[in-house]
């Protein structure tokens, strides 16, 4: 029994992967029409149309790439286990629910590890933004149901359902609450073409463009770990409007922070105008007694040097007066001076100079007489 689990699972995880593998350009490029072309569509093509209990789970689990193949390295080590006791097992190994939960499915366990790229980007656009992946889930459901590729079958209910909000959504959950069955389909093409009809002959499930695995039976005591769609919806559409009132909330509040702190810029600038206002109405009767002041220094230190400028003035002009009269008493001599000159020059001098040339015109005689009587003398020896 157990030669034949191990031969399934290994042609399921074959097929599975050829599958997924050629199904590359759903996540390179756009499909047929232009349907399925948002990037997070490529990543959710895989997994859009497994019932929500796994749904949940395995975008919970992609968060955590490295804890996925851990997990996958510990569930080959325990390939023995089966459901609920392998699920004790996870949860003693200190697994979180999502990996517990999918403890009795390894295909899809295996499929996380082996694809750590798309896991990891699943995981990414997931926490990044929960609503898109699941509007994209809801996008790619409602297209598989408009080709005819997803519908209630013995393993699975489909139900179009309308939430709280008015809003139309489609949910898949187990036909029997205890056991979920995987489905298997080729993200290429379930989006967007029906399914060729039957060669004549051969059953319809045969070429049904969705198929399924065994069923897995889930024990009582982990039921709890797998809610559905509509559950979570519900709890969605609480989170954002709880969501959307606190970004109302803290809106308001910033405004009525922005608004209080305006105001109180407002009032500070105000108050600041104030104070300076009233320290130069202070300031202006300290500058204009200054002022006043040293108007007043300056008016007595020019009064108090006044007189010693004026005492100044008189000693110079004595000296001034000396300097002329010496001035004018040289003049007077010098004018006498001339005057004697002229007066002996003009008279007494001229009969001075008649004198002198007479008593010079008798020496010259005597000398000349003294001069003649010496040659006769001479002669006379």
């Amino acid at each position: 029994m157990r030669y034949r689990s191990r031969v399934w699972l290994s042609g399921f995880l074959f097929s599975f992967f050829c599958v997924f593998i050629s199904s590359g350009s759903l996540l390179a490029q756009q499909t047929t029409g232009g349907k399925a072309s948002n990037a997070i569509d490529q990543l959710t093509g895989p997994i859009a149309l497994h019932p929500d209990p796994l749904v949940f789970q395995i975008l919970a689990a992609s968060t955590n790439v490295n804890t996925v193949k851990s997990f996958a390295g510990w569930m080959g080590k325990n390939a023995t286990l089966k459901g609920s006791e392998l699920q004790d097992a996870a949860q003693k190994a200190g697994f979180d629910a999502p990996y517990v939960a999918l403890a009795p499915f390894p295909q899809v366990v295996q499929m996380m590890a082996q694809q750590p790229e798309w896991t990891k980007a699943l995981g990414q656009a997931y926490t990044a933004d929960e609503k898109a992946v699941f509007d994209s889930i809801q996008r790619l459901r409602a297209q598989a149901f408009e080709a005819g590729n997803l519908k209630t079958t013995s393993q699975q209910k489909v139900e179009t359902q309308t939430t709280s909000s008015g809003q139309q959504v489609i949910v898949v959950q187990p036909a029997n609450p205890q056991v979920i069955y995987v489905p298997t389909y080729n993200p290429q093409t379930v989006y967007v073409a029906a399914p060729p009809p039957p060669p004549s002959g051969a059953s319809v499930a045969g070429a049904a463009a969705v198929g399924f695995t065994a069923g897995v039976i889930i024990g009582s005591s982990h039921n709890s770990y797998y809610r559905n769609y509509d559950d979570y919806w519900e709890d969605r559409e609480d989170y954002y409007q709880d969501r959307q009132q606190n970004y109302q909330q803290n809106q308001d509040q910033r405004q009525a922070n922005s608004q209080a702190n305006q105001d109180q810029r407002q009032s500070n600038a105000q108050a600041n105008q104030d104070q300076r206002q009233k320290n130069a109405q202070a300031n202006q009767p300290q500058r204009q007694a200054s002022a006043q002041a040293n108007q007043e220094q300056r008016q007595a230190n020019a009064q108090a040097n006044q007189p010693q400028r004026q005492s100044g003035s008189p000693s110079a002009q004595p000296q001034m007066a000396g300097g002329q009269s010496q001035r004018q008493s040289g003049g007077v001599r010098q004018a006498s001076a001339q005057s004697s000159g002229l007066s002996s020059g003009g008279l007494g001098g001229y009969e001075s100079g008649s004198t002198t040339r007479a008593q010079s015109s008798r020496g010259s005689s005597s000398l000349s007489s003294s001069r003649g009587g010496g040659g006769g003398g001479g002669r006379r020896r």
